[in-house]
């Protein structure tokens, strides 16, 4: 509880800081030459120093850094580390947030909470619903802002501005990040959530951009309910027989167990082998058992999509540690064009997409 009177003490003394320019706008004592009012000289140059030439300064200049601090929201420059605890969090919050949380989880649990470190608990932020709810929204933008960039491997200042800029127009695209429902009635808001999430992208260089959807890819993958397994199981006899003969039984067998993604990767040198129809089958399956089932509007529009892709489709295909080697301007080049298979899905697709995509950035890093 000592650090919540600091922090009610911090707040004061910034509230103190904000009324300080009154005492520098009271150059009243310079009223004070009513000594020299009463020599005879009333009339003498004394009267036009007091009239207030050196005052006006200090409430012009005065206002200007006040205003410079409101402009800016602590928050903003929030970077979350190990390190960061709850008191670097709620600290730039208002009394009536924090009163807020404290009645919802508990003064104790709040004294605690401030000196723990945040990451223990990052891994599942729709849990701390309870606590986003009584954040307002620019708060609650800034800190998912805060929480996607230590989900990555860091961005460029100008990124992270822009990404805070498009969370402030549409906040849904930030709280879907958190693990948090939709705010609005709007039946379109998946659809419309996601053309903002793709201005989120576009907020990133192209190297981010890589990193980014490397470890979404990989995230989606490691959520997955299938294993390579079920890919061999998509296979003709013929198929099967050219990947048998190319591999060895080792290898066979960590196919078997891996996951869809990683299967790919230890099978790439046998990609000779598969017929670009099965190729097809298994982009559309390997979404399905990443993101959950689609309709079979979806599913033919995802099969024509993949026709029409094969750079995109050999990207795939070519395994994860080929695209991590990748110059990133011709990784991005190629999987912007793969952007279109979200315009095949539905709202409610899009909303199980976005919910895959929050719990593969939310998982163990890779």
């Amino acid at each position: 509880f000592v650090l919540v009177s600091l922090m009610a003490a911090l707040l004061a003394f910034a509230a103190a800081c904000a009324s300080d320019p009154e005492p520098t706008a009271a150059p009243e004592p310079t009223t004070a030459p009513e000594p020299t009012a009463t020599p005879t000289p009333p009339t003498a140059t004394p009267v036009p120093p007091t009239a207030t030439t050196p005052p006006p300064p200090p409430p012009t200049e005065a206002p200007e850094p006040e205003e410079e601090t409101m402009a800016m929201n602590p928050l903003e420059k929030l970077v979350i580390t190990p390190a960061t605890t709850g008191k670097d969090l709620f600290g730039p919050l208002s009394e009536e947030e924090t009163n807020c949380i404290k009645s919802n989880i508990g003064e104790a649990f709040f004294g605690l909470m401030m000196d723990a470190p945040i990451m223990q608990a990052s891994a599942d932020p729709a849990a701390a619903a309870p606590i986003f709810g009584c954040i307002n929204e620019d708060n609650l933008v800034l800190i998912g802002v805060a929480f996607m960039e230590a989900q990555s491997t860091g961005w460029e200042e100008e990124t992270r501005a822009c990404i805070t800029e498009v969370g402030r127009r549409h906040p849904n695209a930030i709280y879907v990040r958190l693990g948090l429902a939709f705010q609005g009635d709007s039946a379109d808001d998946a659809s419309e959530t996601n053309l903002y999430n793709l201005q989120v992208y576009d907020c990133m260089s192209n190297k981010e951009k890589q990193e980014f959807t490397l470890a979404l890819w990989t995230g989606v993958d490691r959520n997955a309910q299938a294993t390579g397994a079920d890919i061999v199981g998509l296979l003709s006899e013929e198929e099967l027989a050219c990947v048998m003969e190319d591999l060895s039984a080792e290898e066979m067998a960590a196919v078997a167990i891996a996951k869809p993604l990683q299967a790919v990767t230890i099978a790439n040198k046998v990609i000779h082998c598969i017929e670009p129809e099965t190729n097809v089958e298994i982009f559309v399956k390997g979404l399905e058992w990443g993101l959950g089932e689609f309709s079979e509007e979806s599913v033919e529009c995802l099969r024509g999509f993949a026709k029409e892709q094969p750079e995109y489709m050999a990207l795939v295909q070519s395994g994860i540690e080929n695209m991590m080697g990748m110059d990133p301007d011709e990784f991005v080049a190629i999987t912007d064009a793969g952007l279109g298979q979200y315009d095949c899905m539905t709202d409610e697709e899009l909303e199980k997409l976005q919910m895959a995509f929050t719990n593969a950035v939310s998982g163990p890093a890779q």
